[in-house]
C-alpha cells in the first residue's frame, strides 16, 4: 500500500493525474463502503487530497510527521497552516517545534549527537 501511495505521489508530481487517481481509487475499491475519489481540480487541492488519504492509510505507521514535514519542505506550504496552532484543548497552547523532542534519555547518551537543524 505505502509503496503505491509513493507511486502515485510521483505520478501526480509529474502531472499523470488519470495515474494519481486510479491508484488512490484501486486502493479505496479494497474497502467495502468507500466510495471513489474525484478530481478536486487544481494542483494544492490535489496535493491536500493525496496527504490526506495517506493519512487514512499510514495510520498509526509513524508517517504522519515527516508527511506534515514534507508538505512544508517540497510543496512550499506554510508550517502554521500544516501543523497545529493555537490553544491545545487539553490546555496550554501548540509550540512552534515540527519535530519531535530528544528523550531526556536520549540526551544522557555519549554517542549522541544534536541536530540543530529546526528546519522541516
Amino acid at each position: 500500500m505505502e509503496a503505491r501511495l509513493i507511486v502515485a505521489e510521483n505520478q501526480l508530481r509529474t502531472g499523470d493525474v488519470a495515474g494519481w487517481l486510479g491508484i488512490l481509487n484501486s486502493l479505496r475499491n479494497t474497502v467495502p463502503g468507500l466510495d471513489p475519489l474525484a478530481d478536486p481540480g487544481d494542483g494544492a487541492s490535489r496535493v491536500d487530497l493525496h496527504f490526506r488519504e495517506r493519512a487514512f492509510w499510514l495510520f498509526g505507521t509513524a508517517h504522519r510527521l515527516g508527511d506534515l514535514r514534507r508538505l512544508v519542505r517540497q510543496y512550499g506550504r506554510d508550517a502554521e497552516r500544516v501543523f497545529p496552532t493555537g490553544p491545545y484543548f487539553k490546555g496550554g497552547s501548540y509550540g512552534p517545534d515540527v519535530n519531535l523532542p530528544i528523550p531526556f534519555d536520549e540526551e544522557n547518551n555519549p554517542q549522541f549527537s544534536q541536530c540543530l537543524d529546526r528546519n522541516p
